[in-house]
């Protein structure tokens, strides 16, 4: 019996970290433009005319010409930016992304000492006995 008690309680809490170590990534509402892309030298999430989304590490000019490094199963590849072609360019948020880091390891915490509450009451033996 505390085996069982033991796994399900591991189990909760090992659920409950791995959500935790996840990390909320938020872009701005407003449309940037490549320049100010580069000057961040942040996350960028561009969308293109034709709807393909790309979400790159950052964006850099190299004599005159724009690129973004996106992360392939390859490693990290540079693909070229025309500014014709991109419909929209939002850079990274990162007060937001702070917030929704901060708000997703305490609501998965909370999540986890309730699910671990319940288990603790349901196992216990107050001597109320009807």
């Amino acid at each position: 019996m505390k085996i069982d008690y033991f796994k399900r309680k591991f189990a909760c809490l090992l659920l409950g970290f791995l959500i935790a170590l996840q990390s909320c990534v938020a872009y701005k509402d407003a449309s940037s433009t490549l320049d100010e892309a580069v000057a961040t030298n942040c996350k960028v999430l561009v969308v293109k005319t034709d709807g393909t989304v790309f979400k790159l590490i950052k964006v850099e000019q190299i004599d005159g010409i724009y690129y973004g490094s996106i992360k392939t199963k390859k490693g990290i590849e540079k693909i070229q930016l025309n500014e014709s072609d991109l419909k929209r360019i939002s850079v990274l948020d990162k007060t937001a992304s702070t917030w929704g880091t901060i708000g997703i390891i305490v609501g998965s915490l909370g999540i986890v000492l309730l699910i671990v509450g319940s288990l603790v009451v349901d196992d216990m033996d107050i001597g109320l006995a009807y």
